[in-house]
This record gives structure tokens, C-alpha cells and sequence, in this order.
């Protein structure tokens, strides 16, 4: 079976016999047909012409007959046909082919013999062994009738078998020649073959590859063994390589073992190296990002005017954007498994651009740029998406738009794509451009347009390829279009569920249509124009006779030192901190003040009152845009903490926020001995413990700690407050006894869930705030408002203002509720916590008081995870709002007749 492949069932000789004898036999046979044919077509040929002279002689014999029409005359003139053997039967035919006289016996064969001229058959002629041919007769030049004559053809036969034997001996001959020469070819070709083939069998059965192959012949043949014997002599060489090279493999693999052993330990060591230098980056991070983030927000919850709360609350929203990116950064594991989580929470697309300007704005205006948003009047006002993620994308865009620009603008703008639903953000800029062959790359990370760029402008060009990987987890695409000198436009394309929808303003009839704008800058006007055509204005850039509002640069305003002839209203754009724009408020030039960069915040309650004639007293951001102020702090006094943190930023962020929480016996050590000492000194109802201190750390300390409270009976609460991100801080915290973890920075809300958890008693409300007014599931009962917050938002304007908030409270509850009642369909914890506080934040700004107390606990339980019957926890939320709205709706009918 192993050698079947080299025995053919027939040999190389026996199939050259074969073809030679079967090649000459074909040849001979095809000769043989074709010999015998033209034989009995030469047979055919000379009898033709035999009888037709025969019928000639007849017809000049039988002339007058036949043209007298005698029968008797022409029957004698055809006698003689009796005297010649080989015809059988003759005739003579009047012209109309009646038969005049006939003699013979073949009148039946006269439709089957062969007949003459281009009629005639051979295979006619051997099937009927018969020839009919005919002549004419004439008499004086006219013919008058024919002669038919038959005659036979027997001696046919002979001559085929004639010219048969003959093609056979030459065939026999033929062939004999043609074994003759496959023999000689046999041991000329196929004998050297054989042998070759046998050296070739011998070698692959005994891997002799030191045997050759005989070269008997200078031919073809022979070369062919030639090379092979030369492939032999190759082979040859290759296993005395191979040979020489196993020889060294073993010590080469133990060398090569012995590397790749250092190069994983040196790995392994490089992998710790880089995991402890994550945790000291975090730790050195987020340490100094404590004392901002924790002091942004307390400030933001101070008594401060609209405007310095707002900046407040960017520099607090922008930290956390900052500390969720830090967080991915510093996560190895989520890094290089390539994994991207997303949030699915309520985000308000004009927040995220107000907060991208904001946050660029000192640095657009140190380099002379124009920066504005411009948001399209069909965007939601909320839409469900990360925001954190979302804000990232802009930012990067609008920074990579910043760098590249010296002169002229960069623009922000968003729009619904009627087609297919989408949120399209795109950020113009004015700037160097990028050429057309570099656009394909320009996503990728590390990749600038050239190098040149990377040293005239700075950077990466890792913000682009981190906006895009964003995008494309939230199922969008990205853009870019650019023109060298002009400028370039990058843009996202985002699928987006809405959240809440868009409220367009419209202008009533009675107000004036014409806005004349003379804002400088091109970005800032575009955006302005924009919202006032959506709103139902004409900008123009001049005034004409009819009645026309005005937005024009402060500095324009003051220098003309009066307001604009037949203006309506008066708005100036400003910078921040210009003391002309409050100048000009004061001096009666203007009726308000736009404070560049102008933010949604700001513009859209400015627009909503120029549309409706209404006065400009507004909040100074969207209630569905901005963060509301957070309801009063619970209060925990008599609570006993310390506080062990080495950074003195970071004690006196944690001394000011317990003391927003009513704790004011606090200790505040700056290593860990001392918080063993101050623990063994004097009780406490909580300890906040940081992890890395000198002398001793925080993890140190607890266990001391644990170890003095053995056998006491007490087990004082110990919660890590640590910067570190990385899963060991908190099982250290765990080995070393502590009840948990706080991650600086830490928020407000953080800081009251721990202590509602470890504080010894029921936290009490903060001073002012309205005590708990239980309301049942079948209805609201008793009290349903604040009088005391309702009386502060009538001390910070008219009644008008007090019906404008309450109407916009009108508008937003039932959307909020609609959103909490869909997450708590889904049973998303954190969804529903978030949504709960989002109405509960609304509903105490206005003095809801029985609303806010059942949202706070619904909102409580979604935090504990215990938030499971959906149904039952909106149970008389319907009716608790219609009648809080109905309690609203009194209020500021009584405060409009006061």
C-alpha cells in the first residue's frame, strides 16, 4: 500500500506500444476506408460511362421511331439489348415520359437503381448493385424522347475485397514497423526511467541519500537524473547542517530559557513597579483635587448671588469631570482590558456646552479668540446619556479647536438631525487648517498633521482619538472637515433617547420683531442671531424707524454715552468682571447685562423674557440646565469625630463640611500615633481615618486602635478616608478592621450617608427647614407648602417673578415624574436615586414640603438598594403634585392682591 503511488497500472513502455500501435493502426484503418472508397467510386465512374455509351448508340437508332411515334420500329431497334450481358433492362420514353417500347427484366428496379449525372450514389450503387443512366433522343435537332438503360453491377464486390486485402497487408506492415520503434524507443526512454525511478524508491525506503541515480544518456533523460543527483548532494548538505546546528540547540534553548525567565521577571517587577506607581499618582492626585472639589461645592451651597453660584457650580462640575476622567485613567485593569462603562442618567445637552465655554473662556480670551455656543431650538432639554463622557468629547474638540487657532473664532453648536434623530455637535474654528491627505489619521492616537505642528502648537493628539473612542461606545460616528487657511470642523453624530423635550421660545405678537445686534464677535453673534430667529426675531445691523430692540458690546454702548435712539430694550455683552456692563445697569443704559462667553444659561432666560415683554429679573440659568441649590443639609449635633489627615487642605475641607452637617466637636490630627492617642483619650462616635500618614499610617492605626478596643465591650466606627483608587485600599482598609472606605474627593451627600449610617442618633434638619408632614398614600393632608421659602422667592423679586418660577415648576414636575416613574420600571437603583433627586431638588427650591419629604424617601431607599416596589413607592405622588400645584397656584393669587 505505501508503494502503490510508484506501480502504474500499466508501464510507461507498454502505454508508448500502445499509442504507437494504436496511432499507426487508426492511420492505417482510416487509409484502408478511404482506398476502397475511391476504388468503388472509380468502378462506379467507368461503368457510368460505359452504359452511357451504350444508351447513345441506342438513341440515334431509335430517333425516327421515336419521333413517328412507332412502337413496333423502336421495340425492334431495342433488341440488341439482349446481346449485351450487363444490362438487364432498357427502354425508350416519349418526351412526356410515357414508355414508347422497353426490353428487360429490371422494370421494378427502375425506382431503385443508382441513377447517373448528380443523382448518382455510391452507397446506392452497393446496396443495389445496379447503375440507371439515360440518354437523349434527337431527331432534326429537337428532342423528341429518352433511353433508359439499367445495367448490373455484381462484380462490385470483387473489387472492394480487392482493394481490402491489399489495405490489410499494408496495415499489417504498418504496424509491425510501429512495435519495431517503441521497442527501440522502450529501451531508449523508458529503461533509464525505470531505473531512476527504482534509485528514487530506494532512497525514500532507507533515507540512503548518499546513492545516485545512473546517468546512461546525454539527453533528456539524463539531465533529468543529473538533477536529481544534484538534489541528493543538496539534501546531503542540509543534514550535515542540520546536524551541526542540533548539536548547539539544546545549550541554545536553555540560553534562550534562561532570557525569556529574565525578561518575565523583569516584567513582573516593571507590572508592580507600575501598579505602585499608579496608587502614589492617585494618592498625590486626588489629594490636592479634595480641597477643590469638596470647597467648590460649599461654596456652591452658600448664600451667593445667581451668577457667582453658577461659576461655582462649573468649577464643581468640571472637577468631577476631571476626577471620573482621572479615575479611568488610574483604573489599570478597565485601561488595558479596553473596557468603557457608560452612564445612562438625564443630561442637558446646553449644560454640557455652557460648561466646554466656560470652562476655555480665560483662555480664549487670552489669545483674542471669539467663543460662543449655539444651540439649535429642537434640542431636548434633557436627553439620557453620560455627561460625564459627553462634556468630554466637547471639551476635547473645543481645546483641539483653541490650539490651532490665532485669529478669529471657534464656535460650538448643536442640532437634532431631522433624518434619523441624532445629536450633532460640531466645533468650528477659524484656524491653520489640516491638508486634505492627513484627514484619514487625524483620529488616531499620538497623530498630529506633522511634527512641526507637535512643536509650534504642544500636545499628543490623544484628545481626538479619546472623543472618538467616546462616541463610537455611545453608537455615534465622528468627522472632519478642513481647509488649509480657513479652518476646521469636527463633528460627532450621536444616537440620543430623549429625556425631556424641547420648549422653544416664541415671541408674542405684541413684542417688537427686530433685534439689532452689533455684538463683536462673530462666534457670539452667529450664536445670538441663531436664537433669535428661533425665537421668531429678525436680527438686523441697523435700526430703522420701527420700534427695535438692541444687543450691542458694552464698550460700544458707553462710549456712545446714551442708550440707542427708539430702542425698545437694551442688552450689552460683557466680559467677566467688566464693571462697565454693572455701569451701565446703573446709569439706566442698559435694561441687562450678557456675560461673555454667553452660556444657554444665561441667554434662554434673557430670551424668554425679551419674547414675552416680560421683565428681566431670572434666574441665571435654565432650571433644567442648572444644578438647583441642594435642599438644607441635615443636621447631626453631639456627633463626636476625628479626623487623621496629614494634608492641612484636607482637615480643614472635612472641618468644614461635618461643621455644614451641624458637627462641631471634631478632632483633627495630622498622623496616625496621634490618632491612636486622641482614640485612647477621649470616646468618639466616628473616626475618619486617612490611609498614607507619616509616623504612622491610617491602616496601622486601626488595627492599634481594634486592638485597645478588645475585650472593652465598644467598637468605635472606622472609615478610610483615602485618595487611592485601586482595589488594595480598600481590602487593606478591611484587614486592618475599618468599616469602610470615603474616596477623597468626597461630597456632601457622601459625608451625610455616612453619618445617617454611624452618626449614634436620627440627624435633625438644618435651622429654617420645615420639619417632616407625613402625608398618606390615598392623598396629601395638612401643610402642603413652605410659607417661609415661598416668602424668599417673592423677597428676590416681584409677583411677576413668583409666577414665572412657579410656572416653570408648572412645566418640569410632571416631566420629572414621569421619569422617575420610568426608571422605577426598570428598577435601576441609581436611576431612580437621581431622578428622585431631581424632582425633590425642584420641589424644595418652591417650598414643596410634603413632596420633597416623599422624595427623600424614596430617594434614600434607591441609595440603600431597597427601593424594589416601583408601584407602590409612586402610590399618591400623582395627586401629591396636582395639589401642591393646585397650593401654588392660591399662594401667588393672594401674594398678586397683596
Amino acid at each position: 500500500m505505501q508503494r502503490a503511488w510508484l506501480r502504474p497500472k500499466r508501464s510507461l513502455a507498454g502505454r508508448l506500444a500502445l499509442a504507437v500501435t494504436g496511432a499507426v493502426t487508426a492511420a492505417l484503418i482510416l487509409a484502408a476506408a478511404l482506398s476502397v472508397w475511391r476504388e468503388v467510386a472509380r468502378y462506379a465512374a467507368d461503368k457510368q460511362i460505359a452504359l452511357k455509351a451504350v444508351a447513345q448508340v441506342f438513341a440515334h437508332g431509335g430517333g425516327r421511331a421515336t419521333a413517328e411515334n412507332d412502337a413496333d420500329a423502336a421495340d425492334a431497334s431495342l433488341r440488341a439489348i439482349g446481346q449485351v450481358p450487363s444490362i438487364v433492362y432498357g427502354a425508350i420514353e416519349r418526351s412526356d415520359g410515357s414508355v414508347l417500347a422497353e426490353q428487360g427484366l429490371g422494370l421494378r428496379l427502375t425506382q431503385d437503381a443508382a441513377q447517373d449525372g448528380a443523382d448518382l450514389s455510391l452507397l446506392r450503387i452497393l446496396a443495389t448493385r445496379t447503375l440507371r443512366v439515360t440518354a437523349p433522343i434527337r431527331e432534326n435537332g429537337h428532342t423528341v424522347g429518352r433511353v433508359v438503360l439499367i445495367g448490373e453491377t455484381d462484380d462490385i464486390l470483387d473489387h472492394v475485397w480487392a482493394a481490402g486485402r491489399n489495405a490489410a497487408l499494408a496495415a499489417l506492415l504498418a504496424v509491425a514497423i510501429g512495435i519495431g520503434v517503441s521497442l527501440y524507443l522502450q529501451r531508449s526512454v523508458t529503461r533509464p526511467l525505470t531505473a531512476l525511478a527504482r534509485t528514487m524508491d530506494a532512497i525514500r525506503l532507507r533515507h540512503d541519500y548518499a546513492q545516485r541515480a545512473p546517468v546512461l544518456s546525454d539527453d533528456e533523460v539524463g539531465a533529468l537524473a543529473r538533477t536529481f543527483n544534484e538534489l541528493l548532494s543538496a539534501v546531503n548538505e542540509r543534514d550535515h547542517r542540520l546536524a551541526a546546528h542540533s548539536a548547539q540547540l539544546e545549550a541554545e534553548v536553555r540560553a534562550r530559557t534562561a532570557d525569556l525567565n529574565e525578561a518575565k521577571q523583569a516584567a513582573e517587577s516593571a507590572n508592580a513597579a507600575k501598579s505602585t506607581f499608579i496608587a502614589t499618582m492617585s494618592h498625590e492626585i486626588r489629594t490636592p483635587m479634595n480641597g477643590v472639589l469638596v470647597m467648590a461645592e460649599l461654596l456652591a451651597s452658600s448664600d451667593l448671588p445667581a451668577r457667582q453660584r453658577r461659576y461655582a457650580e462649573v468649577i464643581a462640575r468640571s472637577g468631577k469631570s476631571l476626577m471620573a476622567i482621572i479615575n479611568d485613567i488610574l483604573d489599570l485593569a478597565k485601561v488595558e482590558a479596553g473596557k468603557l462603562d457608560l452612564e445612562h442618567v438625564p443630561v442637558s445637552p446646553a449644560e454640557i456646552a455652557d460648561t466646554a465655554v466656560t470652562l476655555f473662556a480665560e483662555r480664549a480670551r487670552a489669545a483674542g479668540l471669539d467663543l460662543a455656543a449655539e444651540i439649535a431650538p429642537d434640542v431636548p432639554r434633557a436627553i439620557l446619556g453620560d455627561p460625564v463622557r459627553l462634556g468630554q468629547v466637547v471639551s476635547n474638540f473645543v481645546s483641539n479647536a483653541l490650539k490651532f487657532t490665532e485669529a478669529g473664532h471657534v464656535s460650538v453648536r448643536m442640532a437634532i438631525d431631522a433624518g434619523d434623530g441624532c445629536l450633532v455637535i460640531a466645533v468650528t474654528d477659524t484656524g491653520i487648517g489640516i491638508p486634505q491627505d492627513k484627514l484619514a489619521t487625524i483620529f488616531s492616537a499620538f497623530s498630529q498633521a506633522d511634527q512641526s505642528t507637535t512643536r509650534r502648537f504642544g500636545g499628543t493628539g490623544l484628545g481626538l482619538s479619546i472623543a472618538q473612542r467616546i462616541v463610537a461606545a455611545m453608537g455615534g460616528t465622528v468627522a472632519v472637515a478642513s481647509r488649509v487657511g480657513v479652518g476646521s470642523t469636527f463633528s460627532a453624530r450621536i444616537p440620543v433617547a430623549v429625556a425631556e423635550p424641547a420648549r422653544p421660545v416664541m415671541r408674542r405678537p405684541a413684542v417688537p420683531a427686530r433685534v439689532v445686534l452689533r455684538a463683536a464677535g462673530p462666534a457670539t453673534r452667529d450664536a445670538l442671531a441663531a436664537g433669535l430667529r428661533g425665537a421668531g426675531f429678525e436680527p438686523v445691523d441697523s435700526a430703522g424707524r420701527a420700534p427695535a430692540h438692541w444687543i450691542l458690546d458694552v464698550a460700544a454702548l458707553m462710549a456712545a454715552g446714551r442708550r440707542p435712539e427708539g430702542a425698545d430694550r437694551v442688552l450689552v455683552v460683557g466680559g467677566q468682571g467688566d464693571t462697565a456692563a454693572d455701569a451701565a445697569l446703573r446709569a439706566g443704559l442698559a435694561d441687562e447685562v450678557l456675560r461673555w462667553p454667553v452660556t444657554q444659561g444665561e441667554w434662554q432666560p434673557v430670551l424668554t423674557a425679551l419674547a414675552e415683554g416680560g421683565a428681566f429679573a431670572v434666574p441665571a440659568a435654565l432650571p433644567a440646565a442648572r444644578a438647583v441649590p441642594a435642599e438644607p443639609l441635615p443636621r447631626f449635633p453631639g456627633t463626636r469625630v476625628l479626623v487623621a489627615d496629614d494634608s492641612a487642605v484636607n482637615r480643614e475641607v472635612a472641618l468644614e463640611a461635618l461643621a455644614r452637617c451641624g458637627v462641631t466637636d471634631v478632632v483633627a490630627v495630622a498622623d496616625g500615633a496621634a490618632a491612636v492617642e486622641a482614640a485612647a483619650a477621649r470616646r468618639f462616635d466616628l473616626i475618619l481615618m486617612d490611609g498614607s500618614m507619616p509616623v504612622l499610617d491610617g491602616f496601622a492605626a486601626a488595627r492599634t486602635i481594634r486592638q485597645r478596643e478588645a475585650g472593652s465591650g465598644r467598637r468605635t466606627p472606622i472609615i478610610a478616608l483615602t485618595a487611592h483608587v485601586l482595589a488594595d485600599a480598600a481590602e487593606a482598609a478591611s484587614a486592618s478592621g475599618m468599616d469602610g472606605t470615603l474616596g477623597k474627593p468626597f461630597t456632601l451627600t457622601q459625608l451625610v450617608g455616612l453619618l445617617r449610617a454611624h452618626a449614634p442618633a436620627r440627624p435633625d434638619l438644618a435651622p429654617g427647614a420645615p420639619a417632616p408632614v407625613p402625608v398618606p398614600a390615598d392623598g396629601p393632608r395638612g401643610d402642603l407648602l413652605d410659607g417661609e421659602v415661598l416668602d424668599g422667592l417673592l423677597g428676590l423679586g416681584d409677583s411677576a417673578f413668583l409666577d414665572r418660577i412657579v410656572d416653570l415648576y408648572r412645566q418640569q414636575a410632571p416631566t420629572a415624574l414621569a421619569v422617575l416613574r420610568a426608571v422605577l420600571g426598570s428598577s435601576d437603583q441609581p436611576g431612580i436615586a437621581q431622578a428622585a433627586h431631581s424632582l425633590k431638588s425642584m420641589s424644595a427650591n418652591i417650598g414643596a414640603r410634603a413632596l420633597v419629604e416623599r422624595l427623600r424617601a424614596i430617594e434614600l431607599a434607591a441609595r440603600d438598594a431597597r427601593c424594589a416596589e416601583p408601584q407602590s413607592a409612586c402610590d399618591g405622588l400623582e395627586a401629591l403634585l396636582a395639589a401642591t400645584i393646585r397650593e401654588l397656584d392660591g399662594r401667588t393669587r393672594i401674594h398678586r392682591a397683596a
